[in-house]
């Protein structure tokens, strides 16, 4: 069997969403019918301790390159001319970029006669949210999408955003993230453990958010929400799971004193065992403002958490029950959906977080993101692409 030989171009290996989906992916490929390289822009040295590196040496059969890129524009000057020796070396049958990594994907799959896949993570629905170069970069890359052979969305509202921003290219396709049911299931032992270490009693209702402490993330509206909550259920504990910029976080928990929660918000950081934090938790809030397709709304329900989120990028999609989104920045919607679900039996929100598990495992499970992106990947080796960059382009 003729194998694909897919090199993988990715700005870094930072443990958030986009880049644990990567690796997830890596991990299931059939590596009887790919061949696959990953190649990281920024080394571990970067981000602290806040990495991946340490999981990549458990997937097997893959090979992991890193360029040791140093910060800022001026580091592509030695990165790029390393990265296209390292092509030249792999001689990948495609080329596929995630985010920051697109361009440099492009220009070099176009160097070197390869077909070139993009990966397009984030929505981009609100681009004043977005810094300058952000918005310059967003503006190249609708340019010149028509030079790819494939772009894959994570979301069809990143699609749809793109799109009205004038994107286009010759094939455009969403592939949803797939979410690891093994390890994220249903597990109340070692939820209760988690309880334990968090010093929450087994019985107090626990309403949790999970991610960056960032304006996005919408953590001020939870916390209002938490406010309203805390009137009725007095017993109600919080917990806001994640890391931020100090001065960001600071602000976040003079927000929570002033509204009066005081010792029942918890924050304790980026958590690195997840499934025992969703197995702790009686529901799951997002808050976010623009997402693509958030994973810790498919991890929870993985673990058969009821989740309540507002109507940002496919959330509503994701979650699947009307009853259950609100608009952002709602903080009075958001804290009724979750009181609905506290005023539910405790047997009547189990069946409904397992319903959401189902869903799941047959609609959003890493075996099908690997499948349809193998079938995507291999499309390309089959025609391959010498399309030039036009001139004027």
């Amino acid at each position: 069997m003729i194998r694909t030989r897919v090199a993988f171009l990715i700005p870094s290996l930072i443990a958030h969403g986009a880049e644990r989906q990567l690796c997830e992916l890596v991990r299931g490929m059939d590596k009887r019918r790919f061949e696959v390289h990953v190649v990281v822009f920024y080394g571990p040295e970067a981000h602290g301790e806040n990495h991946l590196w340490g999981e990549t040496e458990g997937i097997p059969e893959s090979t992991w390159h890193c360029l040791h890129k140093r910060r800022g524009g001026a580091g592509y000057l030695t990165a790029l001319p390393r990265l296209l020796a390292l092509l030249r070396r792999i001689q990948p049958d495609v080329l596929h970029g995630y985010m920051d990594a697109n361009l440099p994907a492009l220009l070099l799959g176009r160097l070197l006669g390869r077909p070139v896949a993009w990966g397009i993570r984030r929505t981009s629905s609100d681009v004043s949210l977005l810094d300058g170069r952000s918005r310059w970069l967003l503006r190249i890359s609708a340019r010149l999408a028509r030079f790819t052979d494939l772009i894959i969305f994570n979301s069809e509202a990143g699609q749809a955003s793109h799109q009205a921003m004038g994107m286009r290219g010759p094939r455009m396709l969403v592939i949803p993230n797939g979410f690891d049911v093994i390890r994220f299931a249903p597990a109340p032992p070692s939820g209760l453990e988690q309880r334990r270490a968090w010093n929450v009693p087994a019985e107090a209702p626990l309403i949790g958010i999970v991610g960056r402490l960032e304006p996005v993330k919408d953590h001020p509206t939870f916390l209002r929400a938490a406010a309203r909550i805390a009137a009725d259920w007095p017993e109600a504990r919080f917990v806001c799971v994640g890391s931020g910029p100090s001065g960001y976080s600071a602000s976040l928990k003079r927000q929570a004193e002033t509204l009066g929660l005081g010792d029942r918000v918890l924050w304790p950081g980026a958590c690195a065992e997840m499934p025992a934090v969703y197995n702790a938790l009686t529901v799951m809030a997002l808050s976010s403002t623009d997402e693509g397709f958030p994973n810790v709304l498919g991890e929870a329900m993985a673990c058969g958490i009821p989740c309540v989120s507002t109507r940002a990028g496919d959330s509503e999609r994701l979650v699947g029950d009307p009853e259950a989104m609100v608009d952002p920045g709602d903080d009075q919607a958001l804290a009724a959906a979750i009181s609905h679900l506290l005023r539910e039996p405790p047997a009547s929100r189990t069946a409904k977080g397992m319903a959401q598990r189902a869903r799941m495992c047959s609609e959003f499970s890493t075996e099908i993101l690997v499948r349809r992106t193998e079938a995507a990947l291999a499309s390309l080796r089959r025609v391959p692409s010498t399309r030039p960059f036009p001139a004027g382009a």
